[in-house]
């Protein structure tokens, strides 16, 4: 079986207004906190093939801060990684290409959450435990994923290999 690996990060901290649900800018407390998961994610080799990335001015600049450390490819910006539910999120991870071991997706809170937990059945008690906490800005969410093809990943059939937070 291929090793499949997901990155599953809540965007970093961000102002409480702006222009727009959409346009609201990181905070800087999320600008270093971005710069800083960066450097963990390179220290830890945590280098993604493909990037999901919600249109928002606040994932976008999460993902900024990222490049700052890590190689990022090309990334997609699909509109529904902005509202949509847990279940769009885990469809446009289905469609990304099997050449691609390691998707980092960078989207909102309830739903990056929640996908977290349909995916993750197993992991240590510790990751587990942190888990059920929430899932402040900034989280980034390891899942090593039981499946050859992207298409055919399932619910709470994956191990939540680590949850990093600043």
């Amino acid at each position: 079986m291929t090793s499949k690996r997901l990155f599953l990060l809540r965007h970093a901290d961000a102002m409480r207004s702006g222009d727009g649900d959409i346009n609201r800018a990181l905070s800087p407390k999320g600008k270093s906190d971005a710069v800083s998961l960066g450097k963990l994610m390179t220290d830890n080799h945590f280098t993604p093939d493909a990037v999901l990335c919600s249109p928002a001015l606040r994932t976008k600049q999460t993902l900024e801060g990222l490049r700052k450390h890590i190689d990022v490819p090309s990334v997609i910006s699909p509109q529904i990684l902005y509202n949509g539910s847990a279940g769009d999120y885990l469809y446009e991870i289905q469609k990304i290409s099997d050449e691609n071991n390691n998707i980092l997706m960078v989207a909102h809170n309830p739903s990056i959450y929640e996908l977290v937990i349909l995916l993750a059945a197993q992991g240590s008690d510790d990751i587990m435990g942190r888990l059920s906490r929430g899932y402040p800005p900034a989280t980034l969410s390891i899942i090593n994923c039981k499946c050859d093809k992207w298409a055919e990943i399932q619910p709470v059939e994956n191990e939540l290999a680590n949850i990093i937070s600043p």
